[in-house]
């Protein structure tokens, strides 16, 4: 089920999600079967397990405060809330398997867990900087998130009404406007066709997209030769808007 924000919860930009989804796929062109571990259900933890799902990976979110973690689940930041480790596993566990994205948050002390973690062998494949303890699970293999690489000028794009009808339609076309010889167009594409799903009721009517000048043109070219039925309004960086009818 889609997120659906409460008015008290942190909800991320747009923009910080793609990052941490570049970031992802930055470390495997196919994330199916990893466990990226992170800790807090803060802004940044949920930018980060909305761009785990979308890269296809399964995430574990520590978790101290019950009330944040419970509005997570509430918003559908989060598949799944628990409270032993035991719980995250079996659901971790099934789904890693099938290399399907998944979501679990863990309430509880996030150093207790690591250590638990590294006791019981469980070990992920990347931790974010923020898990405490985290270098006795690099010691075992895993790998630090870094940062996202540089990308192109963001392209944004929306609709002045039924963004559920129109904006897939607008998602095509910046999709064809991708060059395919770029190494991250596979990526790109996936986040474009993989975003709207994840991303929630309080970003579902926003689109961004890193570009190329060149990405950018054709797609801006793209949509103002389209018959959309609706204003699609492109914007490729601050105070540059086309407005297209």
């Amino acid at each position: 089920m889609a997120p659906d924000w409460p008015v008290s919860q942190d909800i991320p930009d747009i923009t910080d999600v793609y990052e941490r989804f570049a970031a992802l796929t930055a470390e495997s062109a196919e994330l199916g079967g990893y466990l990226l571990l992170y800790a807090g259900l803060d802004r940044g933890g949920i930018a980060l397990t909305m761009a785990a799902n979308i890269a296809g990976a399964a995430s574990l979110g520590l978790e101290a405060d019950v009330a944040r973690g419970k509005a997570a689940i509430r918003s559908g930041a989060c598949d799944f809330l628990v409270n032993t480790l035991d719980e995250a596993l079996r659901i971790l566990k099934n789904e890693i398997r099938k290399k399907k994205p998944v979501s679990v948050a863990l309430v509880g002390d996030p150093r207790a867990a690591v250590a638990e973690m590294v006791d019981r062998g469980v070990q992920p494949e990347l931790v974010d900087g923020t898990v405490p303890g985290m270098e006795m699970l690099e010691e075992r293999g895993a790998r630090r998130l870094g940062p996202a690489a540089g990308f192109g000028e963001g392209v944004s794009w929306s609709v002045d009404r039924e963004p559920v009808r129109w904006l897939p339609v607008v998602d095509t076309l910046a999709v064809e406007a991708l060059d395919p010889a770029d190494k991250t167009t596979p990526a790109r594409r996936r986040w474009i066709e993989g975003a709207p799903r994840y991303l929630g009721r309080a970003l579902s009517g926003q689109r961004y997209l890193p570009m190329s000048a060149v990405e950018g043109d054709a797609f801006a070219e793209a949509v103002s030769q389209a018959v959309v039925g609706v204003a699609v309004k492109v914007s490729r960086r601050p105070g540059s808007q086309s407005r297209v009818p």
